[in-house]
């Protein structure tokens, strides 16, 4: 569910942001690792729910130094 004010973030900035390729990126929403829709041929995914996947992640790496992102 969109939250107020809530942004959409396109292929490119994900990439960006996790240090990755486009490519990577399109496998991830393609196989439903990140909580990802499209809008016409474009995957989107929301700021909040890539918030979720962060905090989860950090919340693991705290418990395990070996679990890996994706």
């Amino acid at each position: 569910m969109q939250e107020k004010g809530d942004k959409i973030l396109g292929v490119e900035q994900l990439a960006k942001f996790f240090g990755v390729t486009n490519q990577t990126i399109w496998r991830w929403c393609k196989a439903g690792k990140i909580p990802a829709f499209k809008i016409g041929a474009q995957w989107k995914i929301r700021q909040s729910d890539l918030n979720k996947i962060i905090n989860q992640k950090l919340t693991r790496k705290e418990t395990s130094k070996n679990i890996p992102l994706f």
